[in-house]
């Protein structure tokens, strides 16, 4: 799948780039696999909160804008043959990471 995130500081100056990511064979993807696999191999710049303690969609710190909804990136799942990320609200700090 083709997935476009946003990067960048200041939504003036963001851009996205462009990642292809495998889906795996059983179809189960959620966005924070898609996150995980870009940052372990494709980009490790790439800023996203990570978190082990939780991923069951408790916290709610991983939040994005998939795709145009608000989601938790540990609980939400991956659909369609692409997939456009973003910051959940205009306060980035770096990339999908915002206050």
């Amino acid at each position: 799948m083709y997935v476009r995130v946003f990067r960048g500081s200041d939504c003036a100056n963001a851009r996205y780039d462009t990642y292809e990511v495998p889906l795996p064979a059983d179809g189960f993807c959620s966005v924070m696999d898609v996150l995980d696999y870009i940052y372990e191999h494709l980009d490790g710049t790439l800023a996203y909160y990570r978190h082990s303690v939780c991923n069951q969609g408790i916290c709610g710190r991983c939040g994005v804008r998939a795709n145009g909804k608000n989601g938790l990136a540990c609980v939400t799942r991956v659909w369609g043959e692409e997939l456009l990320l973003e910051p959940k609200n205009n306060k980035v700090v770096k990339d999908l990471v915002t206050l």
